[in-house]
């Protein structure tokens, strides 16, 4: 049995505070179930225990349950058990302060006070400047990612080898020989982020790229002259090949000009205007009239239907379609 820590960040990352803060941040994103009541009813018997099990690195993470969605790609969501998500919250609790010193200021993916309407934002500036853009994702990126390399990097900054114990545990419960980190899960998010926080470094330091924005694994590089950004996508290529085993996804590497717009986190931007993206304005409008069905049928409530149509409203002060406005104007109104 490990010995008891004393300070450091482990003990941090273990204590009963950090751990009922987890517990409550896990609470809120997932759907009341059985096994949220249960941890709930027993609340402090179970963090007992996981502390227990962190402390004496006992713990180990469960098996996932899988589900596929559709919309708008086929993809396979993994979802953890409750108490090991409460694990994920408190890790990331721990490890975001240190990673976010880091992070440059034009990564824009699950950062406080970022997020799509500030990355959109930033693009659109860029993009009048700049006039000319490379445009690019990553090809399988979660199912690309080296957990060897992750724990290489994770280990730059994170000395304390329980902590590191425990996230070589959790990195490892999803990946299948040694590659790969599961969609939909907190740490995987945080984790991919600190993945590519090097190849920004990269992009601006070695590249020298003044105007360049990346969205988890979808990223664009701006320039004014489009010679450069023929060498950027080399560079950029042999970098991602070399250090990180990865590659870009050929049908979505591109460049192009501002004046033929930009499709960047759902949007199409250009200079002057943003619009959303014809396949997310589809999708959206898909899901507005499958919610009016929902309360047509007495399934949610008119409240509920209500918060859906605002938050399609929010939407649009970064993409106002005509369509779009004129199907939220027929689903807003509603017979008493």
């Amino acid at each position: 049995m490990a010995m008891r820590r004393v300070g450091g960040l482990f003990d941090e990352f273990a204590s009963y505070g950090n751990l009922l803060s987890a517990y409550r941040k896990a609470r809120k994103g997932t759907r009341r179930n059985e096994e949220t009541a249960l941890f709930f009813f027993h609340l402090e018997k179970e963090l007992f225990q996981l502390q227990e099990e962190l402390i004496n690195l006992s713990y180990q993470p469960q098996s996932y349950r899988y589900f596929k969605i559709y919309d708008p790609k086929e993809r396979t969501i993994s979802v953890a058990p409750f108490r090991d998500r409460v694990v994920h919250h408190a890790l990331v609790n721990i490890l975001e302060p240190i990673f976010e010193k880091t992070f440059i200021h034009d990564s824009y993916a699950t950062r406080k006070g970022k997020g799509t309407h500030a990355a959109i934002a930033q693009a659109q500036r860029y993009l009048k400047r700049e006039g000319w853009f490379l445009k690019t994702d990553i090809d399988k990126y979660f199912d690309s990612i080296r957990h060897d390399k992750l724990m290489e990097l994770i280990g730059r900054k994170v000395k304390d080898a329980g902590l590191l114990d425990i996230t070589g545990r959790v990195i490892r419960n999803g990946g299948c020989n040694g590659v790969g980190l599961p969609i939909g899960n907190l740490t995987s998010q945080f984790f991919a982020n600190v993945y590519l926080n090097g190849f920004d470094y990269f992009v601006k330091q070695n590249l020298r790229v003044k105007c360049y924005i990346r969205y988890m694994d979808d990223f664009v590089l701006f320039s004014k002259r489009r010679a450069d950004l023929r060498e950027y996508r080399r560079a950029v290529v042999a970098y991602l090949e070399t250090e990180l085993g990865l590659r870009l996804k050929p049908g979505a590497t591109f460049i192009n000009g501002a004046s033929n717009g930009l499709t960047f986190v759902g949007r199409r931007i250009f200079p002057g205007i943003i619009r959303l993206a014809r396949p997310n304005l589809k999708r959206m409008t898909r899901r507005m009239a499958a919610r009016k069905e929902e309360f047509d049928q007495g399934e949610i409530s008119e409240e509920t239907f209500l918060q859906s149509m605002n938050s399609y409203w929010a939407a649009l002060q970064y993409g106002g379609n005509l369509q779009l406005r004129k199907a939220l104007l027929r689903y807003d109104s509603i017979e008493e």
